[in-house]
């Protein structure tokens, strides 16, 4: 059975909130176009100058690419091994190694999507999701084989043209979408929809086991992904101009146009 999450303002306030924050540092770089995090707790910010850098939890830079790479379009870092970023302006994807050094970048086999808006890594090596906004299917491929393994289309709801999806994510066989305009829209690894998060103006969102994290208002919410139940984990302070916010076990990291601000999460 299909699960629909209706979120309504007033109801939020009835997960109590049990987590207090702690400020550990503020970084100064600005108007950071893409941020996210690895499964070790590193962040990773893009900076207007095209250069992609790497802080730990306390906010001490881990390490700088050496070359840029926007157009950007999806970041995905969570194995920092192989950090993965695709652009949907060049059709190329990139991988990087702990250093943010290039170890691939290659053009999508174009017999894969007439126009490929999103691209990110699947849980199988060698494999990925591609958004085609053409038809608005969603394929998982082989990018060594050049071969399709999968192809569906989304629910008509999602998939026309007014949709707006910035984001893709798969994570514990599942794939996540994101509609600034419309929500996540949760499917399973045959791409057939399991649970849709209704909430506008997101761009960004994360994952803290198994439960989902994001943003809405000052409230910092958890979607468990196995029970459907959601949970308040803190209120922000007031901080203007927020672009993304980003959980961990430790640590919350609040971006903006004018900073990044890291908090200790206390529980």
């Amino acid at each position: 059975m299909k699960l629909i999450l209706q979120l309504v303002a007033a109801c939020l306030f009835c997960f109590p909130a049990y987590s207090q924050l702690q400020k550990v540092k503020t970084l100064s770089i600005k108007n950071i176009s893409v941020a996210s995090v690895d499964r070790l707790g590193n962040f990773y910010f893009v900076l207007p100058s095209g250069k992609m850098q790497k802080y730990d939890g306390d906010g001490t830079l881990l390490d700088e690419s050496s070359s840029t790479i926007l157009p950007l379009t999806l970041l995905e870092p969570w194995n920092p091994l192989k950090v993965f970023t695709y652009s949907n302006q060049q059709r190329k994807y990139q991988f990087w190694d702990h250093h943010l050094e290039r170890l691939e970048d290659k053009t999508l086999e174009p017999s894969f999507s007439i126009t490929p808006q999103l691209v990110c890594p699947a849980n199988e090596n060698n494999k990925a999701w591609i958004l085609d906004a053409a038809d608005h299917s969603l394929k998982r491929v082989d990018l060594l084989k050049n071969q399709i393994d999968l192809e569906t289309r989304l629910p008509s709801d999602w998939g026309n043209e007014n949709s707006k999806i910035v984001f893709m994510r798969e994570y514990q066989n599942r794939v996540f979408l994101l509609d600034n305009q419309k929500g996540i829209l949760m499917l399973n690894n045959l791409g057939i929809p399991i649970t849709t998060i209704k909430i506008v103006g997101l761009s960004f969102f994360n994952f803290v086991g198994q439960e989902l994290c994001y943003r809405n208002g000052k409230e910092i919410l958890l979607l468990d992904l196995f029970t459907g139940d959601i949970r308040k984990v803190t209120t922000l302070p007031d901080i203007e101009n927020i672009i993304e916010t980003i959980l961990t076990d430790e640590r919350l990291v609040v971006v903006t146009h004018d900073d990044v601000q890291i908090y200790r999460v206390i529980k």
